[in-house]
C-alpha cells in the first residue's frame, strides 16, 4: 500500500480483478517505528506517529474491503504462509 492508497483508503484499480485472492499482511506500530529507525532515522517516514497511523489506516482499509489480514509482528515466513493456508483453505503442493 502506498500513502496515495491509504489517502484514498479504496483497493487500486489494477487489483481490484484479483481481490478475492488478496491477504493483508500488518505489523505491530512499535516494530514498524523500529524497522524504519535503522532504515531512515529521525525521519517522518520513521516516527511514531507515522507508523501508528499508517497501521490503523490499513488496518481499516482490510476491513472496509473484507479482506483478510494477519499481524506478522511475531511470526516467521514459514508460520505466515501456513496461517494464510489454513485461513484461506488453500492446497499445499509438496513437489
Amino acid at each position: 500500500m502506498t500513502e496515495e492508497d491509504i489517502e484514498e483508503l479504496k483497493l487500486p484499480l489494477f487489483l481490484k480483478p484479483y481481490k478475492d485472492k488478496l491477504f493483508g499482511l500488518t505489523i505491530d506500530a512499535q516494530r514498524l517505528h523500529d524497522i524504519r529507525q535503522e532504515r531512515m532515522a529521525n525521519s517522518r517516514y520513521s516516527s511514531m506517529r507515522q507508523c501508528r497511523l499508517e497501521v490503523r489506516e490499513v488496518e481499516k482499509f482490510y476491513k472496509k474491503e473484507r479482506m483478510p489480514f494477519l499481524n506478522t509482528t511475531k511470526l516467521s515466513v514459514e508460520e505466515i504462509t501456513a496461517k494464510i493456508i489454513a485461513q484461506t483453505g488453500l492446497q499445499r503442493y509438496k513437489y
